[in-house]
């Protein structure tokens, strides 16, 4: 019988535990460094490229730091003139025009214009405050008397109709004012491209009209690979409706930064592609166009999400982004990114050095989890590092990275050990925190390895977190990232952990009800970013691995006895729908309370708009879902879970998700007991 011997290296492979372990993380290491060099890889771009001297004609300029905002300026803020002098040579170079938005704040920025020879078109913020609206026609009209040869043109109004905080005859009046204060310079308003077709009544009272079109912003948006054709499309389709005025484009271009919209994919690569195909068009049509944007806005981030920050040509630090020319890449930080997934990965030493005498097949394992966690946890912290914008958000982002790096290492401490891991039910792991709080550590409960007491609240907090994102991004998602990557590693740990277990299902209302609105949400989600939308799908297949062991877990719940209570609160978010719908998002209101401000309805509207501007609604069930924790009152719960899911419906939707999901499991822990038998 032949014999088939093995060399010395691979019996040293398989017999020395430190040559594994050097063989294991040398490899990963090597791994983690080439796909983050192949993801940060320059690309080079198919449309043309814009030269260095070619002189662009206009874009949108704000002197805004990364840290400030225009609600700054009531606080007290002040432009340094010193910013505004080097804005104006940086962009001098590349454009001939300037676009502002408001003069306030901002009335040095045409001194400087003309100091290198840019043009400006001097915008006044118009809005639903007249007064205001008139103290800055009156700055603009200032402005325009004593810069009279960088001025272009003013543009009175900046999507004012869009907001609906004026109507289209309150607004002519407003452009009629100007033109009578400027006859020689030219007066414009703009606005989407439909609000033009919207408001006829207005094109008569401008010198021309200045559209945008942006194909990502568009009700039904738009991919890269079309975006161009559809910008000619829309032009053409509005030059034929109004034949008689000169058509600008007064903002088109492509976000760097932010969740996919539909097919609409948010790239530092794509918005290359937009704005250098643009140019080509435009200027080969002989077109006056102005591009959305000279610098990165983060403070767009509160109003617009992340994508609203990160439209510039160049970064809030005036760093050029390579968009005009030149190869770019979608992750230019990719080397700082392998240095974060090094670290993951070498955190895990602890792990492998207790359990060194792995096999073979167990080091695979271990370092494709090492791997695949290592990229995934800082891939999401990257996200996060764009997107957040304030304590709370910083507090959430927090969250998941702490639950993902739990999953993470438990998961690969499994896969070293070669034991499964188990964990409790949610509710046993609610009255395990419960009795905690209650009794304190000398308690009624049982002793319980510390693995699985951490892996029990994890997991726990790991359903909370992924209720309130699906939640959230279910009843109000336009500007809502999908934290896809933070979610993949404990959906994935968990259902590898149930997999792995023996015991049978029991009666577990939290784990069924938790299964079922994951999925439910889920569902409604792809219908409503439909499956072009990749980032929603992988989001969508994170709630159904989270929700299968929730559901394998649990048996038929006895919860006919909680029907009345699901009747009362699907009732309440029929009548928190029904005013929504029919009062404060109804248009034919909005031209009503435009008119009629001081009707009963419209002051209804106004009050209810301010308190949902000040969180009101959201700080209710936040303090409402506390208190009935709190003394653990059932009709108080029932209250705390109407309050947040109003708070949901009219806009409060993170404050309303996390008290309506704490509320709700609280109240199902309670109502359930007299139907558990298994604790921990």
């Amino acid at each position: 019988m032949e014999r088939f011997e093995t060399s010395s290296f691979e019996r040293t492979i398989m017999w020395n535990p430190i040559m594994r372990g050097l063989l294991g993380y040398g490899s990963t290491l090597i791994a983690l460094y080439m796909f983050w060099f192949v993801a940060g890889r320059p690309l080079m771009v198919k449309e043309p490229e814009v030269d260095d001297n070619h002189r662009l004609y206009s874009v949108s300029y704000s002197p805004l730091e990364k840290d400030q905002s225009p609600f700054d300026f009531a606080k007290g803020l002040t432009i340094s003139e010193k910013r505004i002098d080097s804005d104006m040579a940086l962009l001098s170079r590349r454009f001939s025009c300037i676009r502002m938005y408001s003069a306030t704040g901002m009335e040095s920025v045409p001194a400087y214009a003309e100091k290198y020879g840019l043009k400006v078109f001097l915008g006044a913020w118009v809005s639903k405050n007249p007064v205001n609206t008139q103290k800055e026609l009156q700055t603009v009209i200032e402005l325009a008397k004593r810069h009279p040869s960088s001025v272009q043109a003013v543009i009175v109004g900046n999507e004012a109709l869009l907001r609906r905080e004026v109507t289209g005859p309150q607004l002519a009046a407003y452009i009629r004012q100007i033109r009578s204060a400027l006859p020689d310079v030219p007066v414009t308003y703009a606005d989407v491209w439909e609000f033009w077709l919207k408001h006829p009544e207005v094109e008569p009272a401008v010198d021309f009209m200045m559209i945008h079109i942006l194909p990502y912003w568009e009700d039904d948006p738009v991919a890269i690979d079309d975006a161009i054709d559809h910008v000619r499309t829309i032009r053409d389709q509005v030059a034929a409706t109004f034949p008689e005025k000169e058509i600008m484009i007064g903002e088109t271009g492509w976000p760097s930064q932010g969740r996919m919209r539909e097919a609409a994919l948010p790239s530092i690569e794509n918005q290359a592609r937009f704005i250098r195909g643009f140019i080509d068009l435009a200027e080969d049509g002989h077109w006056r166009y102005n591009l959305i944007e000279a610098f990165d806005q983060p403070w767009k981030r509160i109003s617009e999400g992340a994508v609203g920050g990160y439209w510039g040509l160049y970064d809030p630090d005036r760093i050029d982004k390579n968009i005009l020319s030149g190869p770019v890449s979608n992750f230019p930080n990719w080397l700082r990114l392998f240095y974060f997934s090094a670290g993951m990965a070498l955190l895990t030493l602890p792990i492998s050095m207790r359990h060194s005498a792995m096999s073979v097949a167990q080091w695979l394992k271990f370092s494709t989890g090492l791997m695949v966690g290592a990229i995934l946890i800082v891939m999401q912290g990257n996200q996060f590092a764009i997107v957040t914008r304030n304590g709370w958000e910083n507090l959430w982002a927090g969250t998941v990275l702490i639950q993902a790096g739990i999953a993470y290492l438990m998961t690969l401490d499994a896969i070293a050990s070669g034991y499964p891991l188990h964990y409790f039910s949610l509710d046993s792991t609610i009255h395990f925190l419960y009795n905690r709080v209650r009794f304190g550590t000398k308690g009624r409960e049982p002793v319980h390895r510390s693995s699985v007491i951490c892996l029990s609240i994890t997991r726990l907090g790991v359903v909370i977190c992924a209720l309130i994102a699906v939640l959230g991004l279910l009843i109000d998602s336009r500007y809502r990232n999908f934290n896809n990557a933070g979610f993949i590693i404990p959906a994935i740990a968990f259902a590898w952990f149930s997999s792995r277990e023996n015991r049978t299902a029991s009666p577990d209302a939290l784990e069924r009800i938790s299964a079922m609105i994951l999925i439910a949400a889920a569902i409604g989600v792809f219908i409503n970013e439909t499956p072009l939308n990749l980032q929603a799908d992988i989001w969508v297949g994170v709630c159904l691995v989270l929700a299968w062991p929730l559901w394998r877990r649990s048996s038929g719940s006895p919860l006919r006895h909680l029907s009345p209570y699901g009747i009362l609160i699907f009732a309440a978010y029929a009548i928190f729908a029904v005013i929504r719908h029919h009062i404060l998002d109804s248009k034919a209101i909005d031209a009503t309370c435009l008119d009629h401000p001081a009707e009963a309805l419209c002051l209804f509207r106004s009050m209810v708009s301010m308190m949902i501007y000040d969180k009101v609604f959201g700080w209710t069930s936040l303090i409402v879902t506390g208190l009935a924790i709190w003394l653990n009152v059932t009709w108080l719960m029932i209250l705390a879970m109407i309050v947040s899911l109003g708070s949901m419906i009219f806009h409060n939707v993170d404050m309303g998700a996390i008290g309506f999901v704490l509320s709700g499991f609280v109240f199902l822990y309670a109502k359930t007991q007299p139907f558990k038998s298994n604790r921990p």
